[in-house]
C-alpha cells in the first residue's frame, strides 16, 4: 500500500472477518448441539465412524472398501 492506508477498506474487512467468525462460532454451536443428540440417541460412536468414512476422499474410500473386502472383514 504505497499510497497509504485506507480505514474505510481496513473497517470493512475487519467487519466482515468478526461476522464471519461469529457466524462460525454458531455453525460450531449447532454441530455440538447434534453430536449431544446423537450421544442421546446412542448413535455417538458409530455416527462418528460414518462420519469419518464420508469425509474421505473418494479414492481413499474406494481403496478402504478393497482392504474390507480382500480381508473378508464383514462375510
Amino acid at each position: 500500500m504505497s499510497e497509504g492506508i485506507n480505514a474505510s477498506d481496513m473497517m470493512q474487512l475487519l467487519d466482515r472477518i468478526e461476522r464471519l467468525e461469529e457466524e462460525r462460532n454458531e455453525i460450531n454451536t449447532d454441530i455440538k448441539s447434534v453430536w449431544l443428540e446423537a450421544k442421546s440417541k446412542g448413535f455417538t460412536k458409530e455416527l462418528r465412524k460414518a462420519y469419518s468414512i464420508r469425509k474421505m476422499k473418494p479414492e481413499d474410500r474406494a481403496v478402504l472398501g478393497v482392504y474390507v473386502q480382500a480381508l473378508g472383514l464383514f462375510d
